[in-house]
């Protein structure tokens, strides 16, 4: 899959083979998706809390080894740096790989900045210079995470206490492989309009993942968020992009223009994770926080190589504009999967006492379900999979030419565009922030 060649990744941590039991006490679910289940354990010895990822090996009658181990492999990568969500063992059984990683009590950001809209501007600054810290340290060794978005950042400790850790790292893949990185990927409201253009991938797609993260983070909305995926994709395509003044009377200038020169439709216009902690809205915050980057080395030659590719067309056209004719997508056009956002204009996170959960899919239709008897935030659970597309589905119903995927690219020759990964969201309820809306008043999202 043009530099998602899991064949590549070998890891270096040793595999075990005993049950997990033996070292570790499982104390309940934390998440659960169609093809993995994150479990709060404590282990024997130590007491160390940690969550084990139990990742199903067979997925539709086919072995992902190679494709879980690769998520193995940029663990390992990460877990040098503070920032990033640390590995600390792997275990295998016939049927399924058992990924080890310390436990964030803290939760997901997605539960303090949309659910519980806790975050001032002042806040958002400090967290977002964490964030960039492990952004700049995967993208100066190569790594592109592809799914940045709240649900894969934690806290190590409730807020305002905890600091950042990035996790789910099963989309990242290395950038120095020789390969176009191309695949339809990610999550609806993260992704950058290279991803539904179907070019070439770069760390800089992670950059357009982190402006829409921060006006999430700010706002607990989401700027491209339609009232159903293709509105949505039509507006990030299009960067159809506002900071209105019920939501943004109170941000400053200098934030709105960092989220403006990050959220720029060619890639090379956009500012990288290390520009972005020169950028006014950080630079304060950075020298406070004593944050100092390491020299720049090779990066600059990098980033120029990725950023831009030989077969870049900016002036590519695509067809979103088009007005759906296919039934299945008119249908869906009233029942989305969508967003846990609302439509533009009505956008507001809801008040839900759940944070949202990122998990993997296989068709229309799963059911998507988060264990909830702990009565415990969710800490570590985003599962993402394999699946038959939602994303690649809609994408080509919109009329995209689906002849640029190309079968003879990918590393399997059988593969289709249906066949892509995607992190889908369990939608959470949405509140009304129109000016007539009661309070209170809300309406779930339609999950078929």
């Amino acid at each position: 899959m043009n530099g998602l060649n899991a064949g590549k990744y070998v890891p270096t941590s040793t595999i075990r083979t005993e049950p997990l039991t033996s070292r570790y006490t499982i104390q309940g679910d934390i998440g659960r998706g169609k093809f993995a289940v994150v479990r709060k354990c404590v282990h024997i010895e130590s007491g160390e809390v940690v969550a084990a990822k139990v990742i199903r090996k067979r997925r539709k009658g086919k072995s992902c080894r190679e494709e879980i181990l690769r998520e193995v492999v940029m663990l390992e990568y990460a877990m040098a740096h503070p920032r990033l969500v640390s590995l600390r063992e792997v275990y295998e059984t016939p049927s399924e790989l058992i990924l080890v990683t310390e436990y964030c009590s803290g939760g997901e950001l997605f539960h303090e900045c949309v659910i519980e809209e806790s975050f001032s501007e002042k806040d958002v600054v400090h967290l977002m210079v964490q964030i960039l810290e492990g952004l700049c340290y995967l993208h100066e060794n190569n790594i592109v995470h592809l799914d940045l978005k709240p649900q894969n950042i934690l806290l190590t400790e409730p807020f305002p206490k905890g600091d950042i850790k990035i996790c789910d790292l099963g989309f990242a893949c290395l950038t120095n492989t020789g390969e176009d990185i191309r695949d339809i990927i990610g999550t609806p409201d993260y992704v950058a309009p290279e991803v539904l253009d179907y070019e070439p991938l770069s760390i800089q797609t992670d950059m357009w993942s982190l402006g829409v993260l921060a006006y999430v983070m700010l706002t607990a909305c989401s700027p491209f968020a339609g009232d159903n995926q293709q509105e949505t994709f039509c507006n990030i395509s299009q960067v159809k992009l506002d900071f209105p003044a019920d939501l943004f009377s109170k941000i400053s200038s200098e934030a709105t223009d960092f989220i403006k020169k990050l959220l720029v439709k060619d890639p090379r216009g956009r500012m990288t994770a290390r520009q972005c902690f020169e950028h006014p809205w950080l630079a304060a915050a950075r020298h406070q926080m004593h944050i100092s980057l390491p020299a720049l080395d090779h990066t600059a030659a990098l980033a120029q190589g990725m950023v831009t590719p030989s077969n870049w067309n900016p002036d590519r056209r695509n067809s979103f504009g088009k007005t759906p004719t296919s039934p299945t997508l008119a249908a869906r056009a009233n029942k989305s999967p969508g967003s846990p956002y609302t439509a533009r204009g009505n956008r507001r996170g809801s008040s839900s006492t759940q944070p949202g959960i990122s998990l993997g899919i296989e068709e229309e239709g799963d059911s998507l379900k988060a264990d909830k008897s702990s009565g415990e935030r969710s800490a570590q659970v985003s599962l993402s999979s394999h699946s038959d597309d939602l994303l690649t589905k809609t994408i080509e119903e919109i009329g995209i030419d689906t002849t640029k995927f190309k079968v003879s690219e990918r590393d399997n020759k059988d593969a289709s565009p249906a066949s892509k990964r995607q992190s889908v969201e369990i939608p959470v309820k949405k509140a009304k922030c129109s000016s007539d809306a009661a309070d209170g008043d809300t309406e779930k999202q339609d999950q078929d």
